[in-house]
C-alpha cells in the first residue's frame, strides 16, 4: 500500500505544480495588459515565479527518483521525463530572463514566449504521464 501512495505523490504533486503555473501564466499576461491592477499582477507572478521554479525542480527529482526506485522498469528514456526535462530547462531559461526584465526590451519580449512555451509543454506532459500510472 504504501508503494503505491508514493507512486501517486509525484502525480498529484506534478498536477498542483502545474496549476500553480497556469495561475502564474495568468498572471503574467495580466500585468502586461492596461487593467488596473497589472503592477499589483507582476508583482504577484515575480513573487510565485522562484517558488515555481523549485516546486518544478523538487518534482523533476521526485518523478526521477520514483523512476529509479520504485518503477526500475521504465528509464529515463521515456517522453514524460524528457518533456520534464525541457519544462526544467525553459523554466531556467525564464528565472534567468527575469532578471534582465527591467533594463532588456529583448528579455521582455523572449521571456513570456518561453513561460508560453512551457506551459504548453506542461499540458503535454499531463498527458504523458497519466500513461504512466499504475
Amino acid at each position: 500500500m504504501l508503494r503505491t501512495l508514493t507512486l501517486y505523490l509525484h502525480p498529484v504533486a506534478g498536477l498542483a505544480t502545474i496549476a500553480l503555473a497556469g495561475y502564474d501564466a495568468r498572471l503574467g499576461l495580466r500585468s502586461r495588459s492596461a487593467v488596473r491592477d497589472a503592477g499589483a499582477a507582476r508583482r504577484r507572478h515575480a513573487r510565485i515565479g522562484p517558488w515555481l521554479y523549485v516546486l518544478v525542480i523538487v518534482n523533476w527529482v521526485g518523478g526521477l527518483a520514483t523512476m529509479t526506485q520504485l518503477r526500475p522498469e521504465d528509464t529515463a528514456g521515456t517522453g514524460h521525463f524528457t518533456i520534464g526535462t525541457a519544462i526544467v530547462g525553459l523554466l531556467t531559461v525564464s528565472a534567468l530572463l527575469s532578471r534582465w526584465m527591467p533594463v532588456a526590451p529583448t528579455a521582455r519580449m523572449i521571456h513570456p514566449l518561453v513561460g508560453a512555451a512551457t506551459l504548453l509543454l506542461c499540458g503535454f506532459q499531463i498527458f504523458l504521464g497519466l500513461q504512466l500510472l499504475p
